[in-house]
């Protein structure tokens, strides 16, 4: 329970600082100043989404923005509130069962973890990207424009292009990172607990049915028995003859 509780605190903590910083450096991020290093969270993603793309249709940002708030945002604080609170309260076994079915559909579109293992591997080649996207835009513009820095302004513009990306993850990153890898754990266990109550449940209801058959097959052997014997007999007859 404590683990759940720590890692919903952290993660509602982690979502509204930045996570990771952007820096332009070259010809424009001198052109730029201050501007040329952008940070963002994990709500700035939400919200950029609207407009990343001015091109494409309005509902389909809207549906990458919704995806994006549910997979990433929602799910995961309603995974560990729900497992915190099947953890806590007791529950029937009807509620049980439909908790487990809810968490387990919660757990199944938290995708939290694998965004940010993603978002390692995508910075780590962000430099490479920002080159070749600068290149094709420019036309060959660029190189040329890169050996008059080189030749000219080489001790103003380290390193002497016309576009570098540098990247770095903040400590809203690591907060995260920690939640979830304390959170996920937790809510594991959880649902494993969740399993095993169900299946002391029906063992139960097995045990007792088959309790209940056992004890009517034995009486219909004894009613057997009790007919066949001698004395059954007897007792039977006077309804025999009065028939």
């Amino acid at each position: 329970a404590a683990g759940l509780v720590w890692a919903l605190g952290a993660t509602v903590a982690a979502f509204q600082p930045p996570i990771f910083a952007l820096g332009k450096r070259g010809l424009l991020g001198v052109a730029l100043g201050e501007t040329a290093v952008n940070s963002y969270s994990m709500i700035d993603g939400a919200l950029n989404l609207l407009v990343a793309s001015p091109s494409s249709p309005e509902w389909l940002m809207r549906g990458y923005f919704l995806l994006y708030s549910a997979m990433l945002l929602l799910a995961p604080l309603l995974w560990y509130a729900g497992s915190l609170l099947v953890w806590v309260v007791p529950l029937t076994p009807a509620a049980r069962h439909d908790a487990g079915y809810w968490l387990q559909l919660l757990y199944s579109f938290n995708v939290l973890e694998v965004y940010l293992v993603c978002m390692v591997l995508s910075l780590l080649q962000l430099d490479a990207m920002a080159q070749q996207i600068a290149g094709e835009m420019s036309q060959g513009s660029c190189e040329a424009a890169s050996q008059v820095l080189e030749d000219h302004f080489g001790d103003l513009v380290q390193p002497p292009t016309c576009l570098t990306l540098a990247s770095g993850l903040l400590s809203a990153y690591w907060l995260l990172l920690a939640a979830t890898l304390v959170g996920i754990p937790a809510g594991l266990v959880v649902a494993r607990r969740l399993e095993e109550e169900e299946e002391e449940e029906l063992s139960r209801r097995s045990g007792g049915s088959s309790a209940g058959d056992t004890a009517k097959e034995r009486g219909g052997v004894e009613l057997d028995a009790w007919i066949s014997s001698e004395g059954g007999s007897e007792r039977l007859l006077p309804a025999t003859s009065q028939r």
